[in-house]
Protein backbone atom coordinates (compact mmCIF):
# COMPACT_ATOMS: atom_id res chain seq x y z
CA UNK A 1 0.00 0.00 0.00
CA UNK A 2 2.85 2.37 0.86
CA UNK A 3 4.47 1.81 -2.54
CA UNK A 4 1.22 2.67 -4.31
CA UNK A 5 0.91 5.91 -2.35
CA UNK A 6 4.48 6.89 -3.26
CA UNK A 7 3.78 6.21 -6.95
CA UNK A 8 0.57 8.25 -6.83
CA UNK A 9 2.45 11.11 -5.16
CA UNK A 10 5.14 11.03 -7.85
CA UNK A 11 2.53 10.96 -10.60
CA UNK A 12 0.77 13.97 -9.03
CA UNK A 13 4.03 15.94 -8.86
CA UNK A 14 4.85 15.01 -12.45
CA UNK A 15 1.41 16.12 -13.71
CA UNK A 16 1.59 19.37 -11.78
CA UNK A 17 5.05 20.09 -13.19
CA UNK A 18 3.84 19.34 -16.70
CA UNK A 19 0.89 21.70 -16.35
CA UNK A 20 3.19 24.47 -15.12
CA UNK A 21 5.63 23.93 -17.99
CA UNK A 22 2.93 23.92 -20.66
CA UNK A 23 1.26 27.15 -19.62
CA UNK A 24 -0.84 26.06 -16.68
CA UNK A 25 -0.47 29.60 -15.34
CA UNK A 26 -3.50 30.49 -17.48
CA UNK A 27 -5.56 28.14 -15.30
CA UNK A 28 -4.52 29.78 -12.03
CA UNK A 29 -7.06 32.21 -10.58
CA UNK A 30 -6.08 35.79 -11.31
CA UNK A 31 -7.11 38.49 -8.88
CA UNK A 32 -9.22 41.31 -10.31
CA UNK A 33 -9.24 39.82 -13.81
CA UNK A 34 -12.73 41.21 -14.56
CA UNK A 35 -12.48 44.41 -12.51
CA UNK A 36 -13.99 47.43 -14.23
CA UNK A 37 -16.34 45.38 -16.42
CA UNK A 38 -20.09 45.99 -16.30
CA UNK A 39 -22.54 43.85 -18.27
CA UNK A 40 -26.16 44.63 -19.07
CA UNK A 41 -28.57 41.96 -20.13
CA UNK A 42 -31.47 39.77 -19.18
CA UNK A 43 -31.96 36.94 -16.74
CA UNK A 44 -34.64 34.28 -16.68
CA UNK A 45 -35.54 31.08 -14.93
CA UNK A 46 -33.98 28.28 -16.98
CA UNK A 47 -36.30 26.68 -19.54
CA UNK A 48 -38.65 29.68 -19.60
CA UNK A 49 -38.95 32.61 -22.01
CA UNK A 50 -39.94 35.45 -19.69
CA UNK A 51 -36.87 37.61 -18.99
CA UNK A 52 -36.04 40.62 -16.81
CA UNK A 53 -33.24 43.20 -16.92
CA UNK A 54 -30.15 43.11 -14.71
CA UNK A 55 -26.69 44.62 -14.59
CA UNK A 56 -23.67 42.63 -13.39
CA UNK A 57 -20.48 44.40 -12.37
CA UNK A 58 -16.98 43.49 -11.25
CA UNK A 59 -15.21 46.12 -9.13
CA UNK A 60 -12.30 45.89 -6.67
CA UNK A 61 -12.35 42.08 -6.69
CA UNK A 62 -16.09 41.93 -5.97
CA UNK A 63 -19.13 40.90 -7.99
CA UNK A 64 -22.49 42.69 -7.87
CA UNK A 65 -25.93 42.17 -9.39
CA UNK A 66 -28.05 45.34 -9.37
CA UNK A 67 -31.31 43.36 -9.26
CA UNK A 68 -30.25 41.08 -6.42
CA UNK A 69 -28.57 43.84 -4.41
CA UNK A 70 -31.99 45.53 -4.31
CA UNK A 71 -33.28 42.25 -2.81
CA UNK A 72 -30.67 42.32 -0.03
CA UNK A 73 -27.86 40.26 -1.57
CA UNK A 74 -24.42 41.64 -0.74
CA UNK A 75 -21.42 42.04 -3.04
CA UNK A 76 -19.04 39.07 -2.93
CA UNK A 77 -15.45 38.31 -3.88
CA UNK A 78 -15.15 36.46 -7.18
CA UNK A 79 -12.59 34.05 -8.59
CA UNK A 80 -11.66 34.21 -12.27
CA UNK A 81 -9.37 32.28 -14.60
CA UNK A 82 -8.38 32.92 -18.19
CA UNK A 83 -8.74 29.88 -20.45
CA UNK A 84 -7.98 30.47 -24.08
CA UNK A 85 -9.90 33.56 -25.13
CA UNK A 86 -12.49 33.19 -22.36
CA UNK A 87 -12.61 34.20 -18.71
CA UNK A 88 -14.41 31.82 -16.35
CA UNK A 89 -15.61 33.08 -12.97
CA UNK A 90 -17.43 31.86 -9.88
CA UNK A 91 -18.81 33.60 -6.82
CA UNK A 92 -21.46 33.20 -4.15
CA UNK A 93 -23.69 36.03 -2.93
CA UNK A 94 -25.83 35.90 0.16
CA UNK A 95 -28.82 37.60 1.74
CA UNK A 96 -29.77 36.92 5.35
CA UNK A 97 -33.46 36.78 4.38
CA UNK A 98 -33.42 35.67 0.74
CA UNK A 99 -30.82 32.85 0.72
CA UNK A 100 -27.67 32.19 -1.32
CA UNK A 101 -26.85 32.39 -5.01
CA UNK A 102 -24.00 30.41 -6.58
CA UNK A 103 -22.87 32.10 -9.80
CA UNK A 104 -20.83 30.46 -12.59
CA UNK A 105 -20.12 32.39 -15.77
CA UNK A 106 -18.04 32.82 -18.89
CA UNK A 107 -16.96 36.11 -20.44
CA UNK A 108 -16.09 35.82 -24.13
CA UNK A 109 -15.05 39.16 -25.61
CA UNK A 110 -17.94 41.59 -25.01
CA UNK A 111 -20.44 38.83 -24.13
CA UNK A 112 -21.24 37.11 -20.86
CA UNK A 113 -23.29 34.03 -20.05
CA UNK A 114 -23.95 33.16 -16.43
CA UNK A 115 -25.70 30.18 -14.88
CA UNK A 116 -26.73 30.70 -11.30
CA UNK A 117 -28.54 28.75 -8.62
CA UNK A 118 -30.68 30.38 -5.91
CA UNK A 119 -31.17 28.40 -2.68
CA UNK A 120 -33.56 29.64 -0.04
CA UNK A 121 -34.33 27.81 3.18
CA UNK A 122 -37.90 28.26 4.34
CA UNK A 123 -39.94 27.31 7.38
CA UNK A 124 -42.04 24.78 5.50
CA UNK A 125 -39.97 24.08 2.42
CA UNK A 126 -36.78 24.97 0.61
CA UNK A 127 -36.68 26.74 -2.75
CA UNK A 128 -34.10 25.80 -5.39
CA UNK A 129 -34.17 27.67 -8.72
CA UNK A 130 -31.75 27.76 -11.67
CA UNK A 131 -31.36 30.92 -13.74
CA UNK A 132 -29.56 32.06 -16.88
CA UNK A 133 -28.17 35.57 -17.52
CA UNK A 134 -26.98 36.68 -20.95
CA UNK A 135 -25.56 40.10 -21.57
CA UNK A 136 -23.05 42.38 -23.23
CA UNK A 137 -20.37 44.73 -22.01
CA UNK A 138 -21.72 48.17 -21.12
CA UNK A 139 -19.97 50.88 -23.10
Amino acid sequence: MEIIMVKIGRLFIFCLSLIMLLGGDALIAQEGLLDGMVFIGQYRVKHTRSAKEDELSFMNGEFNSVYYSQKGFRNAAYTATAEGGEIHFTTETESLKKGKIKWRGIVDGDSIEVNYHLSKMGWLSNTETDYLFQGTLKK
